[in-house]
């Protein structure tokens, strides 16, 4: 909005007016539309004033110039027919008047320059603070120092006296606050950022909780899968000692049958009574068991070939 640069020369032209034209009284902004058209804003004016980036008719610049007096004459008027007649304004003389104006449009041009800046600035001072009390504060403090940097520049001018220099930058403040973002824009800006940072807390504690969630889901799965896994391992590891113990039997058995006929008779003949008839016990417990399991193996096998029975039964009385 600020950098002059980037407007056409017509444009340029009609910023140049409003600045003459207006007097220190009356506040305007202006930016550049999305069509490269000039937007304006007059205050006291209530519609916006347009003009064109490069028009071709020599007679718009005359045109818009036309209008804005026309709109800001209409607008004085209506001021004038509010005010109190009875109050009588005090005339300061045009010199001094004159004088005061062009410092107070040198401090808006100034400020005008470095508005983008300051409107980031201010709105993260509000953020950080979370409040519109420290817009007063920002604006005053650039107030002061523009006000200052002008009276440093300027070539001669009479003393002004602290009544007068609070006049001025209660003048400047006026074009200030037309020309930054109310005190409104700021507050409906906090309420929603409090909002979005008060969605994203719940998001965050709603993640954070199902995180926990899944955790205790895991941990449980975890020890239902460790309890089901050392049920196994304790299975596994009683199978696997059965196994041993049968392997031990099987080659102690094993071991007894490799030995000599004397060898084994000597060494059974340590037993006792009972002891022997207890090991002839167990000798027809086994052979029995291996005839049951023999016999599961046939039937099994003649149900897995599908053989007849009546066949079976023939060959053997045949044999």
């Amino acid at each position: 909005m600020c950098n002059q640069n980037s407007y056409s020369k017509y444009q340029k032209r009609a910023i140049k007016f409003l600045s003459d034209f207006l007097d220190a009284d009356t506040p305007f902004t202006y930016e550049r539309t999305q069509a490269n058209h000039l937007k304006v804003l007059i205050d006291g004016v209530p519609k916006p004033l347009f003009t064109g980036s490069t028009p071709s008719d020599c007679k718009s610049i005359n045109n818009f110039m036309a209008e804005v007096k026309r709109e800001v004459k209409t607008s004085k008027e209506m001021v004038d027919l509010k005010q109190d007649t009875s109050v009588v304004k005090i005339s300061l003389p045009i010199s001094f008047k004159q004088s005061q104006d062009k410092l107070i449009q040198n401090c808006v041009k100034s400020l005008r320059t470095r508005l983008e800046v300051m409107k980031s600035q201010e709105e993260q001072k509000v953020l950080e603070n979370k409040s519109v009390d420290v817009v007063t504060t920002f604006r005053s403090e650039a107030i002061k120092h523009a006000l200052s940097f002008a009276l440093q520049s300027r070539r001669q001018g009479n003393y002004i006296k602290a009544k007068e220099m609070k006049s001025l930058e209660t003048k400047i403040a006026m074009h200030l606050n037309f020309m930054m973002p109310t005190l409104a824009h700021y507050s409906e800006l906090l309420d929603s950022k409090t909002k979005y940072q008060e969605k994203l807390e719940t998001s965050a504690k709603e993640a954070l909780n199902s995180i926990n969630e899944q955790k205790l889901t895991q941990e449980s799965v975890l020890n239902s899968e460790s309890e089901v896994l050392g049920k196994q391992s304790d299975e596994v590891v009683s199978t696997q000692i059965d196994s041993n113990v049968q392997q031990v039997k099987q080659s102690s058995a094993l071991e007894l049958m490799t030995m000599s006929s004397n060898n084994r008779v000597s060494l059974l003949r340590g037993l006792s009574k009972s002891q022997s008839l207890q090991l002839i016990d167990d000798i027809n417990q086994a052979m029995a068991q291996n005839r049951e399991q023999d016999i599961e193996a046939v039937i099994a096998m003649i149900k897995e070939k599908d053989l007849p029975l009546e066949a079976i039964i023939s060959r053997i009385e045949a044999a």
